[in-house]
């Protein structure tokens, strides 16, 4: 096969002529790289760090022995608690499938074309009866919004479109839930699903409120937000036009603003006076946020605004739009690092109190475009280890993880999460480290998968010659082949007639 002959390949560069003569160059090997870790010691006191000691302190915090007495597999533990006997969990097997598929695709092509998300959402799925979660099925879904063609790159972009895809389909979900409340009639039009919602809502508190700007039992304002909340950015402006007449009467130059926004004019300008009086209704509050039409206080829409979905999309909605709005508002642009600074200042205390609900809070991480911290929290989790352990390979495969190069590894060797002064104060994720502690934890039956696992260290390289990073991939593996006894069949054997066998 093209992967295995791959690997024969990236391993017979230091092949030893006969098993015999292996043994005694791992020996030496191993005893020079503990002494080299003895004089890191003494050279972190200050003096300088050169190349090859970074390289020696990558391998270590990797978690790649650095003497005869090392050994474990860091904090993965990947068996399954509810059976007799050390059984591994059968979902290990359906990621590492999705693993070697990957690097089948690596081995094809310098830029692999392979649907990486799709092949762990279904590992995922498959797997809902061991981890009775629904909510971690839902970030593959989200990964794909940052990894599309239209939201690509744009966190606050992608983000948003998957809170509004799914706010839409919490929307059809209440309505199908309640279709006598709702009552949308056959086959409801948006305006008329949107109307439905609204009816279940308002009809859960036994009336309309009355401080809801009304025309004809409906709830303008109320609407309008709805619709924009789902992404209907052009139902919201054809609706707007239709009512252009009513909502005149409330504010004369909000239908030209909301066209000029939506068509995204360069030289909006909202100078109207917000007063508790104009925006008495709530929902008028929180549409004149995200669209930048004067300046809203938060408290103005605090009663629409309610759930963490509706505050993030909120928060990221006016990131995206950021220089719409504040060429309309007059105030300095909204930054995704702001918000990201927020969150992360509100811990997972803020958002999950009683700490129930432990992906709450890993899914504002990401929604927010903090993926290293993200995953880090997750790895603290041991019920979604292995999850984070695959999301972030996802976010390596597509360029979305920021990770330390061979010369620049931290030396730190608890968190995975290291700070880095020359990524612009982004941390970072000591991925290396990561992937083989999850590879020595597979296993002694898996090696080739652990293999496959190891040659992910090149992942963020792909395409790129980063010699550090394939001198640590090529380290690991010997490594762990020696460990396990397992080299003949990469390296071959020598027979007792003297003859080699590859």
């Amino acid at each position: 096969q093209q992967q295995e002959q791959s690997i024969v390949n990236a391993i017979e560069e230091s092949e030893l002529s006969t098993l015999d003569e292996f043994d005694r160059n791992m020996t030496a090997h191993m005893q020079q790289m503990w002494e080299d870790s003895q004089r890191r010691l003494f050279e972190e006191l200050g003096q300088y760090q050169g190349a090859d000691m970074q390289f020696a302190n990558a391998v270590e915090s990797a978690g790649i022995a650095t003497s005869p007495l090392a050994g474990g597999s860091g904090a993965f533990d990947l068996t399954d608690s509810q059976a007799h006997g050390r059984v591994t969990q059968p979902r290990v097997e359906r990621y590492a499938q999705v693993v070697r598929k990957l690097n089948d695709a690596r081995v094809a092509a310098a830029r692999p074309q392979v649907d990486v998300l799709a092949g762990l959402e279904k590992a995922t799925l498959d797997s809902s009866s061991e981890l009775k979660s629904k909510q971690i099925g839902q970030v593959w879904k989200l990964l794909a919004h940052y990894t599309s063609p239209k939201e690509s790159r744009n966190i606050a972009a992608g983000a948003c479109a998957y809170l509004e895809e799914t706010f839409v389909e919490h929307v059809d979900r209440i309505v199908a839930q309640y279709p006598h409340d709702a009552n949308v009639g056959g086959i409801p039009s948006t305006n008329r699903k949107i109307r439905g919602y609204l009816n279940v809502q308002f009809g859960r508190l036994g009336r309309v409120p009355a401080f809801l700007e009304m025309f004809n039992d409906e709830a303008i304002w109320a609407h309008m937000y709805t619709l924009y909340r789902c992404g209907f950015k052009q139902e919201l402006l054809k609706y707007a036009l239709d009512m252009e007449d009513i909502i005149t009467d409330s504010d004369p130059g909000f239908v030209a603003h909301l066209k000029g926004f939506c068509d995204q004019a360069a030289a909006i300008r909202s100078d109207i006076p917000v007063t508790a009086a104009s925006l008495e209704d709530p929902y008028k509050a929180a549409l004149y946020k995200v669209l930048g039409r004067g300046n809203v206080s938060k408290k103005a829409a605090a009663e629409v605004v309610q759930t963490t979905e509706d505050y993030l999309w909120s928060s990221l909605a006016v990131v995206r739009d950021a220089e719409q709005i504040a060429a309309a508002t007059g105030h300095p642009r909204n930054t995704l690092e702001s918000l990201q600074a927020l969150m992360l200042k509100y811990g997972p205390g803020h958002f999950d109190p009683n700490g129930n609900n432990p992906l709450l809070y890993f899914r504002v991480l990401l929604l927010c475009g903090l993926f290293e911290n993200a995953v880090d929290f997750l790895l603290q989790n041991d019920r979604f280890q292995i999850e984070a352990v695959h999301i972030a390979i996802a976010l390596a495969f597509y360029g979305l993880l920021n990770i330390p190069s061979a010369e620049t590894m931290p030396s730190s060797f608890g968190s995975y999460l290291v700070a880095a002064d020359n990524s612009g104060g982004r941390a970072m994720l000591d991925f290396s480290r990561m992937v083989i502690h999850y590879a020595r934890a597979l296993p002694e039956t898996a090696t080739d998968d652990a293999v496959n696992y190891l040659l992910l260290l090149t992942l963020s390289t792909q395409g790129t010659c980063d010699a550090g990073q394939h001198s640590l991939c090529q380290q690991a593996i010997e490594r762990i082949l020696y460990e396990r006894s397992d080299y003949a069949r990469y390296l071959g054997d020598i027979q007792s007639d003297g003859t080699r066998k590859r």
